[in-house]
């Protein structure tokens, strides 16, 4: 069981950007190694928190993309046509699961599947709280 913590990371290419951290390791410094440029949508210094993301964390709602997945990360432009990082998330039991962690790009309809991320494995309660958390005073 890993555990999920929304944590201000300093990055090689984003200075005071919020993360999800599991168990103790930036997903944002993964997503760098592997030659992305992408922003959190849980944000920054410079940019707010995507308010949908909450919802689609929680699987309360379907986000933006038509695979179904969830973007964590977008494109510095904002825009989910130029590219995203995604993840599927499904509750199991008393578990939520990110899996299948990728590449995808919605203009081009072009997906790329990590190797070496995930799966990962939440206590639904403990991640639910994580998640309704995020960013309370927004």
């Amino acid at each position: 069981m890993k555990t999920l913590a929304i944590e201000k990371v300093q990055s090689c290419r984003h200075y005071g950007t919020m993360d999800f951290v599991i168990s103790g390791r930036s997903l944002l410094k993964e997503i760098e190694r592997r030659e992305y440029d992408y922003i959190p949508r849980l944000g920054s210094d410079f940019s707010p928190t995507d308010i949908g993301l909450r919802e689609e964390l929680l699987l309360e709602k379907t986000g933006y993309l038509s695979s179904g997945r969830v973007a964590l990360y977008i494109c510095k432009c904002g825009d989910y046509e130029c590219g995203v990082i995604s993840t599927k998330i499904f509750r199991e039991g008393n578990h939520i699961i990110w899996s299948d962690f990728g590449y995808e790009n919605e203009c081009d309809k072009e997906f790329l599947l990590f190797d070496r991320i995930g799966p990962f494995r939440f206590e639904e309660k403990k991640y639910r709280q994580i998640v309704l958390d995020i960013n309370k005073s927004d």
